[in-house]
């Protein structure tokens, strides 16, 4: 039903035109929305419709009960003048200007088929690269030719001038939707979702640009019982981030989360869980692609907060390196426990937390460098198991440049943020029940010769490696090569069995202060030049196909 919002009597539908908002992208139309939407508001709730055009805007707030319906060829464009942006009395990491806010309301909804741009392009500075340092080049590979390609701004991030902190804030609300709308170019985080229950996001299409730094796709901090479905992401930064930094809105746990049906691209993590002072737990990830990425999945603990009981399931994940200070190295998963330096708070000293019960499987990982996983001596990560999951390492033009490297940031030790370190097709180090199951490496073209190993564990307690299939890297035509398909050193408590050695493989496993052996059993090792090294290895040998 469709009243005339001046007749005084109970309306449904509120047309912003109604209001005085003139939608030709010249005349700023902040007013007229936010009268249409408190209007809405006074007389019970009902749609705020935007019909087509361009409304040039500064800060709107949606109220309670209120649904914000973007019609076919509208677009709600965020004002070049940062003076057009509300300041909010809290902040998250120093940002506290919102175009969109929906804070602390109950039943409300962003729908329909029309644009929200955050207008990027009038906050950056393009073709200057952020050259601001994070990490020390000296502890790298290269030293400080690190920097040579490194510092091109082809892939960003760019220095920006001051700007928005956030496209979309939903802070402190409950039974939330965004669905179907089209979001593009926000000039910093988009949409976040802070100390919320209840919320859906479904159906939308974020394209940021991927050279704008923290231009993260979807954000969520500290909330419960939310549902992410069905979205197109590109994210100069994350993709999707589970909790960044929301030390300004108060504390509460992230837990009951559930993502599916999503594809990803991203100049830092396509997926990122942690860090936060607060702890995750129930977590479900389904049927995802991530790819152009300069990491797949990211999950990290830097504080006395806990991550368990997270699903990663049927996930392609395609990633490379990228130029810039961006965080990460082409790894497709990468989970590490580091303690956090200095940051938007003073240093954390206390105990660290724990990851523990985390699962990927039916997991297809395409990249310019392996899965890490690094835990610590205060943080043992536990209970972690890879299932049927298809590992190719492979050539690229910048691993030469800058790859070779782990990336840790941040790091309170600056010798852990960007270090020099071999690149096995999956390295894990302080892990306690580590379990992989039908895990099958490949190689691809020409690697670098810091390419070693196939698996590299140290540092465990309790590994069980079943189905396993694969090589060291296998030798271009003149060169050499060493490592193992299986490389385990300083751990207990171990047993191999189902697996195989592909063509090529020089040494199956090399194991290097292991005790406690268990089971060497129903291994094709036929392929292998030599089984297990070395020969007083302490493992039971049971119905294995010897090296020929």
């Amino acid at each position: 039903m469709t009243m005339n919002a001046m007749a005084g009597a109970p309306l449904f539908n509120y047309n912003v035109r109604d209001y005085g908002a003139a939608g030709d992208g010249v005349v700023k139309d902040t007013g007229a929305l936010n009268r249409a939407i408190a209007d809405c508001h006074r007389h019970g709730g009902g749609t705020v419709r935007v019909p087509a055009g361009i409304y040039l805007t500064g800060t709107i707030e949606i109220l309670s009960h209120v649904t914000l319906h973007l019609e076919a060829g509208s677009l709600l464009l965020g004002s070049p003048d940062i003076d057009d942006y509300t300041t909010l009395p809290y902040t998250s990491e120093f940002r506290n200007k919102v175009l969109i806010t929906v804070i602390g309301v109950v039943n409300v909804s962003i729908t329909g088929q029309g644009v929200i741009d955050g207008n990027s392009d009038a906050f950056i500075r393009q073709g200057q690269a952020d050259l601001d340092r994070d990490f020390m080049a000296e502890y790298t590979r290269q030293g400080e030719n690190y920097h040579l390609v490194n510092d091109e701004p082809d892939d960003g991030p760019l220095e920006c001038n001051t700007r928005p902190g956030i496209l979309i804030l939903i802070l402190s609300c409950q039974e939330v939707q965004v669905s179907n709308i089209k979001i593009r170019n926000s000039p910093n985080w988009c949409l976040h979702v802070a100390r919320s229950e209840g919320v859906l996001l479904t159906g939308l299409e974020i394209r940021n640009s991927l050279l704008v730094p923290n231009a993260d796709g979807i954000d969520v901090s500290r909330s419960r019982n939310v549902r992410i479905s069905n979205c197109n992401i590109v994210g100069g930064d994350d993709g999707l981030a589970f909790s960044p930094c929301a030390e300004g809105y108060g504390e509460s746990e992230s837990e009951n989360i559930v993502v599916e049906n999503c594809t990803i691209v991203s100049r830092s993590a396509g997926i990122r869980l942690g860090w936060d002072a607060c702890n995750f737990r129930n977590f479900l990830f389904h049927n995802i692609v991530i790819h152009n990425s300069n990491r797949g999945i990211g999950v990290y603990l830097r504080e006395g907060e806990s991550i368990e009981n997270v699903v990663f399931s049927n996930i392609i994940i395609e990633t490379r390196l990228h130029k810039g200070k961006w965080w990460g190295k082409a790894e497709p998963i990468h989970i590490s426990v580091v303690p956090l330096p200095a940051h938007t708070k003073p240093e954390f000293t206390g105990t660290m937390g724990r990851i523990r019960n985390l699962t990927f499987t039916n997991i297809t990982a395409i990249g310019e460098q392996g899965i890490v996983v690094a835990g610590n001596a205060d943080s043992i990560i536990e209970d972690l198991t890879f299932d049927n999951v298809r590992i190719t390492l492979k050539e690229g033009p910048l691993q030469e440049s800058f790859g070779g490297n782990f990336d840790f940031r941040p790091s309170r030790d600056p010798r852990l943020n960007v270090f020099a370190h071999d690149i096995p097709a999956l390295y894990a180090s302080h892990v306690r029940n580590l379990t992989l199951r039908n895990v099958d490496v490949q190689w691809q073209g020409r690697l670098p010769e810091y390419v070693k190993n196939g698996l590299e564990i140290e540092h465990f307690e309790g590994l069980i490696i079943d189905g396993f299939s694969g090589s060291q890297p296998q030798p271009q035509l003149g060169d050499t090569t060493d490592g193992a398909a299986i490389l385990l050193r300083n751990g207990s408590k171990v047993s191999v069995r189902n697996s195989i050695a592909k063509p090529g493989t020089s040494c199956f496993l090399q194991v290097e202060q292991v005790d406690r052996q268990g089971l060497f059993v129903h291994n094709d090792m036929e392929e292998a030049e030599t089984m297990i090294a070395p020969s007083d290895h302490g493992f039971l040998l049971s119905a294995n196909i010897s090296p020929n």
